[in-house]
């Protein structure tokens, strides 16, 4: 079955902790299947979050998606997890990837050239021992990255801990099924034609090491009644212009017919973090490509051809006018 979630989109520190609290009573009125929390430690701890609204109660399962395995290490990772299930009798979800492309370097750690970084050999080290360790095991393990030798936990949780990995890397998102419970193959702004992609590596894993797992995908959206208002709150969104300037390709726009004359400019703009200046670059016809937006009946008519995508879980990360799309989206 499908599943619709809800992504935060604002970064924790920008938007009240009251706020927070509100949308996710909303989501869990209107039967949402999951809350997801984005990380960026320059915006404040996504993990302390999760473990206030674990408090509330609710039937609404709680993601993190995705925290760093660069910037945390596994044990502690692994000691979040299992505090974080146990506080929320067993609706956490743990969400592992590398992390901000943006913000890796800035702390010494590149993420190119691949083939000297080795993400995926990360991603497995680090699952190996948080897996190890959040079933109540001993985590021995001399990586390449991670050095652990006999360290166990004296905290336990009785709940299953669901591992979701995200990736876009073909490698990664391949090998997802042989390590993980679930995998997320999108952090938001992608064409349904990639998506479609990416979903296509995690089941040439699925064959390959004959275990399904939980495909999940974040789709960008922007609600309003006015379209022009919803377009703007997209390109004025600092993840969006990120996102189009340093990771999406141009051969995904070209698919979808995207004007690419001013896409210099913008990469230009964004590198500058001049936002104004690459907000005024960017075209509607990115909008449409990349985001489920415009007004209602527009915005769900983009939702459906994500939706038509064979991923399980939908997360809608909505922009601008965030509790009229939990409305929208929600039917």
């Amino acid at each position: 079955m499908k599943r619709i979630g809800f992504g935060l989109s604002i970064p924790i520190g920008l938007i009240a902790i009251e706020r927070i609290i509100n949308l996710l009573n909303e989501t869990d009125k209107l039967g949402y299947d999951s809350f997801w929390i984005h990380e960026n430690p320059a915006y404040g701890d996504s993990i302390s979050i999760i473990a206030i609204l674990s408090q509330l109660k609710k039937n609404i399962k709680l993601g993190l998606g995705c925290t760093s395995i660069v910037t945390r290490h596994p044990v502690m990772i692994a000691s979040a997890a299992v505090t974080l299930q146990n506080l929320s009798n067993g609706k956490f979800i743990l969400g592992l990837g590398l992390g901000g492309f943006p913000w890796l370097p800035l702390i010494g750690f590149p993420v190119h050239p691949i083939s000297e970084t080795k993400p995926l050999k990360r991603i497995i080290e680090a699952v190996k021992i948080i897996k190890a360790l959040i079933k109540g095991e001993r985590a021995d393990l001399e990586g390449t990255f991670y050095k652990v030798k006999g360290f166990s936990l004296a905290v336990k949780t009785p709940h299953q801990i669901p591992i979701y990995t995200a990736s876009l890397s073909k490698k990664t998102l391949r090998y997802s099924p042989a390590i993980a419970d679930g995998v997320i193959t999108s952090p938001g702004v992608m064409t349904p034609r990639d998506l479609e992609r990416m979903l296509s590596w995690v089941k040439e894993g699925e064959e390959k090491y004959n275990r399904k797992i939980d495909k999940a995908c974040y789709v960008l959206t922007s609600v309003s009644q006015n379209e022009r208002e919803a377009f703007n709150f997209v390109k004025r969104d600092p993840f969006f212009i990120y996102q189009l300037s340093e990771v999406v390709s141009e051969e995904s726009l070209k698919e979808y017919g995207v004007n690419l004359s001013k896409m210099n400019e913008i990469r230009e703009a964004w590198r500058k973090r001049d936002i104004a200046t690459a907000s005024r670059l960017i075209e509607d016809d990115m909008v449409l490509a990349l985001t489920a937006s415009g007004k209602k009946e527009e915005a769900l008519n983009k939702f459906y051809e994500f939706f038509k995508t064979e991923h399980n879980l939908f997360i809608v990360s909505p922009i601008g006018e965030i509790e009229e799309a939990i409305k929208v989206f929600s039917k």
